[in-house]
């Protein structure tokens, strides 16, 4: 996994259709808990997130392909924190990109913008999220019993966080 190159960039304009493919695929709209959404819901998306003062940046591989984008959202200066959140190009994933890119944003995040806790949250099925995040060095911190509704039932979400202290250690 060393070998791989991730460069983060800016997420521009022009990468909404890429995000727009990678968010209506089966498989993240499981894991996210989603419905489809159009192009146009995802411009209002990225638009949103970009006028609340969310980091967003896109992910390319070595080749200078797009494989994704990561963000941190909800930053507070105040009290040093934010949430991540992740989406890998469907060709991209269970390919070790999604561990490189979430340590890169985390050092953005701990050494850049100063934050002293970084948090997610993820959906209590999603084993492979979970033992991912575990494995960059964030704890579960608590559940939230039956909090979405996916496929016919409700789903406990998991909230994991990470803290800067944690992260040095590493």
């Amino acid at each position: 996994m060393a070998a791989k190159q991730i460069k983060l960039r800016a997420f521009e304009t022009h990468d909404i259709h890429e995000l727009h493919r990678w968010s209506n695929d089966p498989d993240a709209i499981r894991t996210v808990g989603r419905i489809p959404q159009t192009l146009e819901q995802i411009e209002k998306l990225v638009e949103k997130k970009r006028s609340r003062g969310d980091l967003c940046l896109a992910a390319e591989d070595g080749a200078g392909r797009l494989i994704g984008w990561v963000f941190l959202k909800d930053i507070e200066h105040d009290h040093g924190r934010a949430a991540i959140g992740i989406l890998l190009a469907p060709e991209a994933r269970g390919q070790g990109y999604g561990q490189i890119v979430m340590e890169q944003m985390i050092d953005i995040g701990f050494q850049q913008l100063r934050l002293n806790r970084i948090y997610l949250t993820t959906r209590g099925f999603n084993d492979r999220a979970i033992r991912l995040y575990e494995k960059i060095g964030f704890v579960i911190e608590g559940k939230l019993r039956q909090h979405a509704f996916m496929d016919g039932v409700y789903t406990d979400t998991y909230l994991m966080g990470l803290l800067a202290s944690e992260w040095k250690q590493k």
